[in-house]
């Protein structure tokens, strides 16, 4: 068993709180990723678990014991880095092994459990070279291995992957998901990048300024964004972000969504579904959230979502989609289609826009409403 528990955690730096009363739960065998901006103080979390950052008020619980006062070599906790922090005199299968040397583990031990790591994580042929011969992923499985091999309670990675270039860094995610599944161990793991969040997460739990804004699973987040900040900072490119009045038209709830048609303004009226908790709200303005596969193009299926007609000003085509860069209420917004359908830029489109998914915010508090 190996559970985390913070409790009204708070650290500063002089006159900078980094950490606002932070409370968490990490469950055993779960994989938590703390996704959030640079200076968020997702890092200072990391090292307030592990030890290395003295904790100013609040409770660190490690199966349910109490560590604020406990030395980091006594948390049975393994950390790897975004540096590596490889020691570039040894060889690989020094440096995986250096930790079981200090706590004097028979050479025979030693030498097995490497190999055993080794095989884990395919660099049993690397074991005789130093860092310098290594590629930055070969480094990252080393310090990984490092780790490993002192088969710890908790790991925690903090931004391991951000000296990788772009595919290194999508194997690298494989790898590290499938060594979760494996070990099935207590992991958290820092990053400001998204993607890495969404693919390799059990729960995320968003930071910023110090606060933890949202926690749940990758789809909760993503479809049921707790405000405009998370919504906006995850997903790619992020939601579309729309003020629009929220209205009453023959009995159905809805808002009045401005676009331009043919360079003239126009304005379309799309009803909400299961709007019954929106009626206290009739005739006040509110933030529309659409994301770009919100609005596309309907060409396979009948469908009751309601249509909009507007101009295209810019393609991006990625591939498998096509992005549209249209304009909503005077602000540009992007819609992905199939490039299949992709008009030319300057022609207008016609767009089914999905209500069932679409989320409201509050104008005011930006919180989610809706």
């Amino acid at each position: 068993m190996a559970t985390i528990s913070i409790e009204h955690a708070s650290k500063s730096f002089g006159s900078t709180d980094v950490l606002k009363d932070i409370s968490l739960d990490v469950k055993d065998g779960e994989f938590l990723v703390l996704l959030g901006a640079s200076g968020c103080g997702k890092s200072t979390l990391l090292n307030i678990i592990a030890g290395l950052e003295p904790i100013a008020d609040g409770i660190i619980r490690l199966d349910g014991e109490v560590v604020n006062d406990v030395h980091p070599k006594n948390r049975d906790i393994a950390m790897v880095f975004q540096s590596y922090a490889l020691y570039p005199n040894m060889t690989v299968e020094r440096n995986i092994a250096f930790g079981l040397e200090m706590r004097k583990i028979s050479k025979a031990e030693r030498k097995a459990t490497v190999r055993e790591v080794a095989s884990t994580l395919q660099i049993e042929h690397l074991l005789s070279r130093k860092p310098s011969q290594l590629s930055g992923g070969q480094r990252q499985r080393v310090a990984m291995g490092r780790a490993l091999v002192r088969r710890p309670k908790i790991f925690l990675f903090d931004e391991p992957l951000s000296n990788l270039d772009a595919k290194l860094r999508g194997e690298m995610r494989t790898e590290i998901k499938k060594l979760h599944q494996t070990l099935k161990a207590t992991m958290v793991y820092v990053t400001h990048d998204q993607i890495e969040a969404m693919t390799l997460a059990d729960r995320i739990a968003i930071m910023k300024d110090g606060e933890i804004q949202q926690i749940g699973t990758p789809q909760e987040i993503y479809s049921k964004p707790a405000n405009m900040y998370v919504a906006g900072f995850v997903g790619a490119p992020p939601m579309n972000f729309v003020d629009v009045d929220l209205v009453k038209r023959e009995e159905q709830l809805g808002v009045i969504l401005p676009a331009v048609l043919r360079g003239k303004p126009v304005d379309y009226f799309l009803p909400l579904p299961n709007s019954e908790q929106l009626h206290a709200r009739e005739n006040t303005k509110i933030i529309l959230g659409l994301r770009p596969e919100m609005i596309t193009h309907n060409a396979f299926t009948q469908t009751v979502n309601p249509e909009i007609a507007c101009d295209v000003e810019l393609l991006e085509p990625t591939g498998a989609d096509t992005l549209c860069l249209i304009r909503l209420a005077n602000h540009p917004a992007k819609a992905r289609i199939s490039p299949l359908f992709a008009c030319t830029p300057g022609e207008s489109m016609t767009f089914t826009i999905d209500m069932a998914r679409v989320c409201l915010f509050d104008a005011e508090s930006e919180e989610l409403i809706g």
